[in-house]
């Protein structure tokens, strides 16, 4: 069950711009819980104009000023990681 506390955490996160690296789209984020609790610069999402599904950071960290894009599978090449595909 979400308390009090942990919804108003969520709700006044600052949000971030960022312009989808795939179409160019700006939009907006807030800071995923990995990147609020956990400390990792890491999340995701699916940009709202072209639907590519991207790697999101903040450049300096939580307290940084902007969020910048990467497509999905450039993210896991990046990290090493395998796709599954």
């Amino acid at each position: 069950m979400e308390t009090k506390q942990s919804f108003k955490r969520e709700f006044f996160k600052k949000s971030y711009n960022f312009i989808c690296v795939n179409c160019g789209h700006e939009q907006s984020a807030k800071p995923s819980m990995s990147m609020t609790e956990w400390g990792r610069n890491s999340g995701h999402g699916s940009c709202l104009k072209c639907n590519k599904f991207l790697h999101l950071e903040i450049e300096g960290g939580i307290d940084g000023g902007k969020m910048v894009s990467m497509l999905w599978d450039d993210f896991l090449k990046r990290e090493g990681i395998k796709n599954g595909r």
